[in-house]
């Protein structure tokens, strides 16, 4: 059976669960049999059976917020062989000289092949090799992965590649001060658009680490960060302090688990602002509602969704200024007709945008008497307007107090006075248990998961919400 790599975002909890659940939902039925810090390891129920799968590749790699790129995996070798062949501390050369060439070896079955990385041989040939280690903070990964595996990687696929018969061979050239220091981060999407290195005569090759070994890969497919980037930024109205980014808007439509007949579902976001979740939802081919309290968010998002259409070159429907309107997230069912929606996807009122930590007891008094009874009110409207068994998924603030104390909504006390049950974002019955401590889930973690930057203010907490009937 084959089995891919999947290249993780920078929140890689949320980006597993959301591949996770997209495995487990999705027409792409899978499962992850390992991870680490920065991917995971997939096996599919039967895509790899369908001749045209790279085809099917793409179209997973558009679907995913937290899928940087999708690699096939050609070998696997053991993480003793790799601390065999190279060692932190150098005993016996002879011993390290044998092992290491178990690892040619794999390469050289590996490189060039009808089923091999590269499937022929050309007369010029490039190639860039990544290494994704278990976690960043290893002192393996820095000190020995980054300053001797990756320059004998190089020497030994460029030696390979000469003796197949190819006259011209580069690779990717890494900083130099990043190699010698050990801080060194794979190439990222964006080179692989621009070195193109998804041709027949160019590869990105990734060995990937998890606490079992090293997963050797090609990759396929990948995201392309400078259309969602140009989207985020060029839109004509936008507000970077607060709005999320694409790629969280898109893990957490996924969240809905609306993957069958996505142009048939009607997806509403109450609190709307200037149009993240909308824009997105629009090229996720969703029916797209809207609304907010704001009327100048209102227009903004209706100018942003024609800007969308007219540079993706897709007609403007009459009707978007039915469906984005200045409504009451308190009232939404004056607006909407009863079991309406598939879906709820937003943000709402997060509270003010701090520039420094509040006192506890400002932060209190914002939840009590503005968030709190938002929600109560919003979780109520939202009953009535969705279908049975349909879900949210939505945010909720935390806020890091300048007392030190964290303070947030009681979600759950909302959600159940007004029959929704939250759902885990990670099913741990899918999950295998991993022995280091930074790498494994519990239970009370995966229930929702947090979004966040170092230093964050206040951070977003993601929750999946089922409406019960």
């Amino acid at each position: 059976m084959e089995r891919f790599i999947f290249v993780l975002g920078s929140n890689w909890q949320l980006s597993l669960a959301e591949l996770d659940n997209y495995l487990k939902f999705s027409k792409y039925r899978g499962r992850i049999i390992d991870y680490s810090a920065n991917l995971a390891i997939v096996e599919f129920d039967d895509l790899h059976q369908d001749p045209h799968y790279i085809n099917k590749l793409m179209e997973i790699q558009f679907n995913l917020g937290g899928c940087q790129k999708i690699s096939k995996i050609f070998d696997f070798i053991d993480i003793n062989t790799i601390k065999d062949s190279f060692p932190i501390q150098m005993q016996k050369f002879k011993h390290v000289e044998s092992t290491r060439k178990k690892i040619i070896n794999i390469i050289d079955n590996v490189i060039i092949g009808k089923k091999g990385i590269f499937p022929k041989v050309y007369e010029s040939m490039f190639f860039a090799v990544s290494i994704y280690p278990n976690l960043y903070d290893d002192r393996y990964y820095s000190e020995i992965l980054v300053k001797h595996f990756l320059p004998f990687l190089n020497k030994e696929i460029s030696t390979v590649l000469r003796q197949k018969g190819s006259i011209k061979v580069l690779y990717y050239q890494y900083p130099e001060k990043n190699i010698k220091s050990g801080n060194l981060n794979p190439i990222f999407p964006h080179h692989i658009i621009k070195y193109d290195l998804l041709n027949e005569n160019r590869a990105e090759i990734i060995f990937g680490f998890t606490e079992e070994g090293a997963y050797l890969g090609r990759t396929f497919t990948t995201d392309n960060p400078n259309f969602k980037k140009k989207i985020d930024e060029e839109r004509p109205n936008k507000e970077f302090k607060s709005s999320i980014s694409p790629k969280l808007a898109i893990i957490m439509l996924n969240f809905l688990n609306l993957f069958e007949n996505r142009e048939d579902k009607k997806i509403l976001d109450p609190f709307v602002g200037n149009g993240t979740i909308a824009l997105f939802s629009i090229l996720q081919d969703f029916q797209i509602y809207g609304s907010d309290n704001n009327l100048t968010k209102v227009n903004n998002t209706i100018r942003n969704i024609h800007w969308l259409l007219s540079s993706i070159e897709e007609e403007i429907p009459p009707y978007t200024h039915q469906r984005i309107i200045k409504q009451d997230a308190r009232s939404l069912s004056k607006k909407f007709d009863s079991y309406f929606f598939d879906g709820i996807c937003t943000e709402p009122e997060l509270g003010p945008f701090y520039l420094k930590k509040p006192y506890y007891s400002q932060a209190r008094e914002l939840i009590d008497n503005e968030l709190e009874p938002l929600y109560d009110d919003f979780f109520r409207e939202a009953y009535k307007i969705l279908k049975p068994n349909s879900r949210i998924c939505f945010i909720s603030p935390i806020i890091n107090t300048i007392d030190g104390n964290d303070i947030q909504v009681n979600i759950d006390k909302i959600a159940s006075k007004h029959n929704f049950c939250i759902v885990p974002l990670l099913d741990l019955n899918r999950i295998i248990s991993k022995s280091n401590q930074k790498l494994k889930f519990r239970k009370q973690q995966v229930r929702t998961l947090i979004d966040a930057k170092k230093g964050q203010i206040v951070k977003r907490k993601i929750y999946v919400l089922e409406k019960n009937e």
